[in-house]
């Protein structure tokens, strides 16, 4: 006759395999962590701040965007550029629950830069191409190229402060990701979009490409 199985030790062996069916009861500290993380948590409130600010800055300059381009014909652009670069770089970090200042002043930098010049080139394009096609063909084999190896150079000398063999890499990764974007984009600008209209919708543009750029970066 098999002997009895002491009523101890039978409750305990109940209880642990009640607590291993339950889902919702941590098994042991390690798991509990994974369920929360305070610093996780405090970075996610800092980001969504963020986000906020850097949403709600970028909807004043849209909005107000003729206004303060009457003030002075480049501020508005480089204000936008700036705002929308800093969202599309907080938004890439909220994704990777990691903040990084850092990151985040050198994307309003390249967007203030970039914001500046993109204007510019625009006008150029305009006043110097008549034909539509020469518009997108420069645009593309000289503007894309050259603002994308200004991004390289930036990204490059903040991060490592010199220019390396794989400042050369990354360009030539990020020039070939670009080309599967702004052609698109130049094409849709120059034959759909209102002169006045071009640089606000190439913020927006600018917003994704940017988030890709950040993940590049």
């Amino acid at each position: 006759m098999p002997s009895a199985i002491p009523t101890n030790n039978l409750q305990e062996k109940i209880y642990q395999d009640l607590e291993k069916s339950n889902p919702l009861h941590p098994v042991d500290s390690a798991s509990s962590v994974l369920h929360y993380n305070p610093a996780t948590s405090g970075i996610k409130r800092k980001l969504l701040l963020l986000l906020l600010v850097e949403t709600v800055i970028s909807l004043v300059v849209y909005y107000n965007y003729e206004h303060i381009g009457s003030l002075y014909t480049l501020l508005a652009p480089t204000l936008l550029g700036a705002s929308t670069a800093a969202l599309a770089q907080t938004l890439n970090q909220y994704q990777k629950k990691k903040l990084s200042i850092n990151r985040i002043l050198k994307f309003i930098v390249w967007g203030s830069i970039n914001g500046y010049f993109t204007v510019l080139w625009i006008d150029m394009l305009i006043f110097q191409f008549d034909n539509l096609f020469y518009r997108i063909a420069v645009d593309q084999l000289v503007g894309a190229p050259t603002f994308q190896l200004f991004f390289t150079i930036l990204n490059s000398l903040w991060d490592h402060g010199e220019l390396t063999k794989k400042t050369r890499i990354a360009y030539m990764i990020s020039l070939r990701y670009s080309y599967c974007f702004w052609p698109f984009f130049s094409v849709a600008s120059f034959m759909l979009i209102p002169q006045s209209m071009m640089f606000p919708c190439n913020c927006l543009a600018n917003l994704i490409w940017n988030i890709i750029l950040s993940r590049l970066a």
